[in-house]
């Protein structure tokens, strides 16, 4: 049975800039294929093109780095991932979800995740993570 990582925060932090990257890199994939799957489309609904098949099989590379690592990919434009961690609130300890979206530096928010992006707090809010 796969047990889910759970991360620290410290944790989540050094593993941002690659999962960033590696994000970036599933999504310009991602358009790419949308792009051939058109052409395919626009020539007669042919069988998508040899690059097209390459392409998926990149995407999917890109999406397993991102399982291998409980890693939720919630979104790609813009990028959203959610890391799985268990904290400290009011002395209490609690599953969260570490949020990260694109346009910021750091992991700085964290939601339960019965919540989703909506119930977004900020990772100061609890005692330790």
């Amino acid at each position: 049975m796969h047990m889910t990582h759970l991360y620290s925060l410290a944790e989540a932090q050094a593993l941002l800039p690659e999962a960033a990257r590696r994000l970036q890199a599933a999504t310009a994939t991602l358009l790419e294929l949308r792009q051939q799957l058109r052409i395919s489309e626009e020539v007669g609904g042919r069988e998508p093109t040899q690059r097209a098949h390459e392409l998926e099989a990149q995407l999917e590379a890109h999406l397993r780095w991102f399982e291998e690592r409980d890693i939720q990919v919630k979104g790609i434009s813009p990028g959203l991932l959610d890391l799985p961690a268990r904290a400290i609130r009011a002395g209490e300890p609690i599953d969260v979800l570490l949020c990260w979206r694109d346009d910021e530096d750091a992991i700085g928010y964290y939601h339960p995740p019965e919540t989703g992006y909506i119930g977004r707090e900020p990772v100061a809010l609890l005692d330790e993570v």
